[in-house]
């Protein structure tokens, strides 16, 4: 993304996978002029987007456009805005396109690392990841609803999955904290969302056993999908070699799908 001072209002360009360029309907657009608006700036912007994220493919499209606006137009301005406000004009874009202050993408993508996120107050830990931890992810070439993918899930959860689930999450934790391996593969056990929404994904149990046979610690849908991610430990797969193995299944499957792979990111900055 590259922004660029103007006399006044704001304009959107687009590159890439196609979505508005109406500042009112393209989400970048919307938060530069709510932080104008809020903030008094004397000033406009021209917003130039390289969509290279498919919209609704699960991989956080919408936050990353929302994150790359806040956190440029602060720099660009020198707003002097915290990493905690810039969060917060973000998160105003996700609400206005998805319904819901959801802070999951737009957290990760403005912090980096491992984030954890907890409400009623808004606060994010940033957890520095393992030197060994790689991802694959693949995008198949289908298109999950968000509002479908919402409407499998309970609205109530049995004992059992429930427990599961938070043990889950502490051993992603502490994997992540301590750099356990196994850990983190326990982590990546999921309960609830995952036998639900699995339906909605091509082949995805034959997904998961071709990356755990490539060597992967586990394959989880990425957000409500239909993009798929695994955490990969370098010394035994690389993301690269993981992300092949998804490909040469989805081929094999006759399903067509993007790949993507390496380390996690440290989060928003000029480039």
């Amino acid at each position: 993304m590259r922004l660029r001072e103007i006399e006044e209002g704001v304009r959107v360009r687009v590159r890439g996978y196609r979505v508005p360029e109406s500042a009112r309907e393209n989400i970048a657009g919307y938060v530069a002029s709510r932080i104008i608006s809020s903030l008094g700036v004397e000033a406009g912007v021209e917003i130039s987007i390289r969509k290279r994220i498919r919209p609704k493919s699960g991989l956080g499209s919408s936050a990353a456009s929302a994150v790359g606006a806040a956190f440029g137009l602060n720099e660009l301005f020198e707003l002097g805005l915290s990493r905690e406000e810039v969060l917060r004009f973000a998160l105003m874009g996700e609400h206005r396109f998805s319904g819901a202050e959801h802070a999951d993408n737009v957290s990760a993508c403005l912090y980096g690392g491992f984030t954890c996120v907890s409400y009623s107050p808004l606060r994010v830990l940033s957890l520095r990841v393992p030197e060994f931890l790689e991802y694959a992810a693949v995008l198949p070439e289908v298109e999950v609803e968000t509002r479908r993918a919402r409407a499998v899930l309970p609205g109530r959860v049995p004992l059992r999955a429930h427990v599961l689930n938070l043990g889950s999450a502490s051993f992603m934790v502490a994997g992540i904290v301590l750099g356990d391996r196994e850990a983190i593969r326990t982590g990546m056990r999921d309960e609830i969302a995952t036998p639900l929404r699995s339906g909605l994904i091509p082949h995805f149990e034959g997904l998961r056993e071709a990356a755990l046979r490539a060597g992967a610690l586990g394959l989880v849908i990425s957000g409500s999908g239909p993009a798929c991610l695994a955490l990969c430990d370098s010394s035994v797969s690389t993301g690269e070699e993981v992300a092949g193995a998804l490909a040469d299944f989805y081929r094999d499957a006759g399903v067509e799908c993007s790949t993507y792979s390496g380390k996690p990111g440290s989060g928003c900055k000029v480039c």
